[in-house]
């Protein structure tokens, strides 16, 4: 008893140290701490506020008064920028959104972009002559659903296809899928998450998260996003091949709130919530789409020879 004591001290006291490690590195080097000259946090708070007006044209209803702190906020993040070679992508995706957001609300534009923050999307329906590449190419975020029923049998017939060709690590597929149908409870998981408003037409909230009891020991303490976030792209790709459009809200909320969540959904604690799904038809016309210009391939990549 007082060996089993001793482990579970010594396996406690590991577990703090690696937490306050990663602690450590999430300090200094996330946008916690953020330093103006440091290139990755800038271009990633640039990039956040200029997505931020992208979704707000994806709407189907945008508010006349959206982003004026949005944007001065955006400006101010701008003027922090000293040598603008190192920040193309960034300007490039700027003007494009300050021309758009300028034109909206009638003001004299000084800004030139051949670039648009939004782009016109008409579904494809797919089917089992699809290729692979026009599935996953042609998925988007879609926040202008119809208001024709989804069907509940696609639904299913997408969950199950991510659960069969997900991987996960040892094969433990330690994912939970909660299907959330009642219009009620809908409303209240969307009052728990912000970033949803403006979406109409929500049919369907898809909760994905990942069982803490699948996983082993202190290196895996981080593998439960990473399975989960493998499912959920997985799944998002079959809901599309399926003909059900969806749109990833993110689960990025305090304890409080991920508690009130799983009391309201009986989710066990146990249970690390990835993210949340809303579920929608497609618009049989052409709608608005994010544009979501993607960074330069040499941006992301590193090859070692």
């Amino acid at each position: 008893m007082f060996l089993k004591s001793v482990r579970l001290l010594v396996t406690y006291i590991s577990y703090v140290k690696v937490e306050l490690i990663d602690a450590y590195y999430y300090f200094n080097y996330s946008t916690l701490k953020v330093r103006k000259k440091n290139n990755e946090n800038l271009s990633a708070q640039i990039i956040a506020h200029v997505h931020s007006i992208e979704r707000a044209f994806s709407l189907k209803n945008t508010r006349d008064t959206f982003g004026i702190e949005l944007v001065d906020s955006l400006n101010k993040l701008i003027s922090q920028i000293d040598d603008e070679s190192k920040y193309e992508y960034e300007l490039k995706i700027f003007n494009s959104a300050i021309k758009e957001y300028n034109n909206y609300h009638n003001i004299h534009n000084n800004y030139d972009s051949r670039i648009s923050p939004y782009k016109d999307y008409k579904h494809k329906k797919s089917c089992l002559k699809s290729l692979y590449k026009d599935i996953v190419r042609g998925r988007h975020s879609v926040r202008d659903f119809s208001n024709k029923s989804i069907s509940d049998l696609s639904v299913l017939k997408s969950i199950a296809m991510a659960k069969n060709t997900a991987p996960s690590v040892c094969n433990r597929q330690g994912w939970e899928v909660v299907l959330v149908k009642n219009k009620e409870k809908i409303e209240n998981v969307l009052n728990l998450q912000s970033g949803n408003s403006g979406i109409e037409n929500i049919q369907n909230i898809i909760v994905v998260s990942s069982d803490l009891t699948s996983f082993f020991g202190l290196n895996e303490r981080n593998q439960p996003y990473i399975d989960g976030g493998i499912f959920l792209m997985s799944l998002l790709n079959s809901l599309h091949y399926n003909n059900i459009a969806s749109c990833t809200l993110n689960w990025t909320v305090d304890r409080k709130q991920d508690s009130k969540l799983k009391k309201l959904l009986n989710i066990k604690n146990s249970k690390v919530v990835i993210a949340l799904v809303a579920l929608g038809s497609y618009d049989e016309d052409a709608i608005k789409i994010a544009s979501s210009y993607r960074k330069p391939l040499k941006s992301i990549l590193k090859i070692v020879e």
